[in-house]
């Protein structure tokens, strides 16, 4: 994202009373206008509220990366997995990450973050996941994948500053606000293969001098990649926005969303034939059906006290779902889960002192609630067992957080800062579950052998050094918590047992440093870190080949990471821009041998026993991204933008490798892999009107994304195909 200082510089004043967490969308998207209609040969400033202070992100001591929505948009990414793909160190599983994908309530899930994992495994959905997403400062929130404004992505704990689970960094989504100045708005049609058709928009409705609404709408829908049915997806979404701004001291913002999804599963599985683990074998299966819609009402309260912002920030959302699926393996399985109940509650109140203080600082407070219920009910449907079932019912799940944090910054020099945080986190996890395995043995799980309580106290210490005013290094300690959970499932005997997850906690070492060279023309962030994870868990282990379904079980061992990421971007004249932005990361278990879990009567083993290998599955150890912007100057002001980017990803493992089938290693494998976009854009000169064209996956390179293994049966879902799109976009 570019953004003009002049203009930033301008927007700075014109807000800076209303205090430090006042929306700054409008202002972004002004600027970035303004930067595109200037032809500047140097990278313009970024303003982002990372730390929820407006601030520059050169001069931010933070593994920070800031994706611009206009851009997103031009490229033809919506979902969340594309939003990620391009950051360095961060993975969004690409099947799985979004949500409405994955019928999952939590779209931070399967985001992996510098080797560390969100772990639901066989827990419910509404665990606590190692990453955050929060959109519009809601949690988890609804309705960040349409009408963005932009998208910060931090690296590395961040529970000093926010106020759920961003153990190993978050996701802060910000899409477009309403403000005061000007009637106007936008509206983009979108159309491709796969019978994609996209319709999206928004406007910004002045009511008066003090209030204003900003509506939003979208309608995605597009065919399945193999076969007509499977994964087809189709969603509508809606947003309202009204604020309320009687005075350069107070603003409110009250909003309204939802979204409603609708999948088709099934029609085709992908199977791994016996003996080529890397050729794919459709086989056609019945077609299945899903369905989920999230509800959210929130409201953010900014008043400037002078001293400090006190920002109050209360969320309700609701998700339902209901999803019949079918998966072919050994056997035919038609999997019925519903989730009738899924509210969650929160409340954030945070006070954020001012920029200009010699100490900065802010205390803020979190309560969360989640109250759930849901099913899921596993019949075969093969002869001779057609109607055998597995089934497990949530009659309740209620969890509840709280969490007080606080973060100050000393600028004890002109050039030298120290920041010092602390946070205390208590969580009760409460659990009335009925649960029938395939032994056809039900067990209860309620009262007080259900509850679980955690608690936590963590903490940030970083000292940071302006070398010039274009040069910044800094260092850090942090640590994070995620809570544990606990669920009724299968174990060794195909009877149930209680599962359990232990608190996790992570130990952070960065050294980073921010960068401009040659005028502004180069930019150079760099960071390494090494982590270490006390007690990383893993569930869902099939420690039964033979059995009928997989065995959860929860197999514990420490962990560590280290590696380091570095994003470069040249601005080689006012119409070319290259970057380079390179990743690894060595995650692995370090002491696999140290601890013995039991799995069944009489059953005791070792973390070493179903995991032959040290390295942590799903994590790409190396990963580069090269990009080139080059812009045309036509007669009559108006532009065409060329972008080109490939991605490398080494090679890595899919899933945990058991010391007793190592015959897994060859599907299990995803060697070195390539893929390329392109898309080119027209823009009008006065920058109302776009034209973009977008071809993804150039080479059509459907490596394996994903891995599940039932008697030796291995099925897969690649990596998505080439797709090609036109976007359509008008400004008013």
């Amino acid at each position: 994202m570019t953004v003009n200082k002049l203009t930033v510089a301008s927007a700075l004043g014109a807000i800076a009373c209303l205090g430090a967490n006042v929306p700054v969308a409008h202002s972004q998207q002004a600027a970035q206008s303004a930067a595109d209609a200037s032809g500047s040969d140097q990278l313009m400033e970024i303003v982002v509220t990372a730390e929820h202070r407006l601030s520059d992100v050169q001069k931010t001591a933070d593994s920070l990366t800031v994706l611009e929505g206009g851009e997103l948009r031009s490229e033809g990414r919506y979902a969340l997995s594309q939003i990620l793909e391009d950051v360095a160190g961060v993975q969004g599983t690409q099947i799985l990450a979004n949500n409405t994908a994955s019928g999952s309530d939590t779209a931070a899930s399967n985001i992996t973050i510098r080797g560390i994992q969100s772990n639901q495994g066989a827990m419910s959905v509404s665990a606590a996941p190692a990453a955050a997403v929060y959109v519009d400062g809601v949690y988890e929130g609804v309705g960040g994948g349409y009408d963005i404004d932009h998208v910060e992505v931090l690296r590395g704990p961040q529970g000093t500053l926010y106020g759920r689970s961003a153990t190993s960094g978050l996701v802060a989504i910000h899409t477009a606000d309403p403000h005061l100045d000007e009637f106007g708005g936008d509206v983009s049609l979108e159309a491709g293969d796969y019978s994609l058709q996209h319709y999206t928009g928004a406007v910004n409705l002045p009511l008066d001098d003090v209030f204003a609404v900003r509506i939003a709408a979208n309608r995605y829908q597009r065919d399945g990649f193999y076969g007509d049915d499977n994964n087809a997806l189709t969603t509508t979404d809606g947003r309202v926005k009204l604020l309320y701004q009687p005075n350069s001291d107070l603003s409110v913002l009250v909003g309204v969303a939802g979204e409603n999804n609708v999948t088709r599963n099934g029609d085709t599985t992908v199977l791994l034939p016996p003996g080529k683990p890397n050729t794919y074998d459709f086989v056609a299966t019945p077609t299945g059906t899903g369905n989920n819609q999230f509800r959210q009402y929130w409201a953010t309260v900014n008043w400037n006290l002078g001293f400090a912002t006190l920002t109050y920030e209360p969320a309700l959302r609701t998700w339902e779902s209901h999803n019949n699926n079918y998966t072919q393996s050994f056997l035919l399985l038609n999997q019925t889960t519903n989730t009738p109940r899924d509210h969650f509650h929160t409340e954030e109140l945070r006070l954020t002192s001012d920029n200009d203080q010699k100490v900065t600082w802010q205390v803020g407070t979190m309560y969360y609630e989640n109250d759930l219920a849901n099913s899921n009910i596993v019949d075969i449907v093969t002869p001779p067992l057609t109607g055998l079932a597995f089934d497990s019912e949530l009659l309740d799940k209620n969890t509840r957080a709280l969490g007080l944090y606080s973060e100050a910054t000393y600028h004890f020099a002109d050039a030298w800062r120290l920041t010092a945080g602390a946070r205390y986190d208590n969580t009760r996890v409460g659990v009335d579950q009925n649960y029938t395995s395939s032994s056809l043995e039900t067990k209860n799980l309620s009262g007080e052998a259900g509850i679980r309580r955690f608690n936590n106290v963590t903490y940030k210490v970083r000292l940071e050094h302006d070398l010039t005013p274009k040069n910044l290094v800094y260092g850090s300690v942090s640590t994070g918590f995620s809570p544990g959970d606990i669920a009724v499932a299968t174990g060794s005997d195909n009877n149930p047992i209680v599962l359990e997850l232990k608190a996790e906690t992570l130990t952070a070492y960065e050294v980073g440093s921010k960068n401009r060279f040659l005028g502004d023309t180069l930019q150079v962030n760099g960071a390494t870190y090494f982590y270490h994870y006390s007690g990383y868990q893993t569930t869902d282990v099939n420690v039964t080949p033979n059995g009928l379904t997989p065995t959860n079980v929860s197999l514990s061992s420490p962990a560590q990471s280290f590696g380091g990421e570095l994003e470069t971007i040249y601005k080689i004249t006012s119409d070319d821009r290259v970057g380079l932005d390179l990743s690894y990361v060595n995650a692995r278990y370090t002491d696999k041998n140290g601890t013995e879990i039991a799995i069944g009567p009489g059953s005791n083993v070792t973390f070493a026993d179903f995991f032959s290998l040290d390295r942590i599955p799903m994590v790409v150890p190396f990963t580069a991204n090269l990009y080139y912007d080059h812009s045309f100057r036509l007669p009559g002001g108006s532009a065409l933008t060329f972008h080109g980017d490939v991605r490398f990803l080494s090679a890595h493992e899919l899933s945990y490798v058991p010391a007793i089938d190592p015959g897994w290693l060859p599907y299990n494998h995803v060697a070195g892999q390539v893929v390329g976009d392109l898309n080119l854009m027209w823009a009008s000169s006065d920058k109302k009107y776009f034209v973009t064209t977008y071809l993804r996956n150039v080479g059509n390179n459907q490596y394996k994304n994903y891995l599940m293994v039932q008697q030796n049966v291995y099925t897969t879902i690649p990596y998505d195909p080439r797709t090609y799109g036109i976007v359509l976009n008008a400004r008013f």
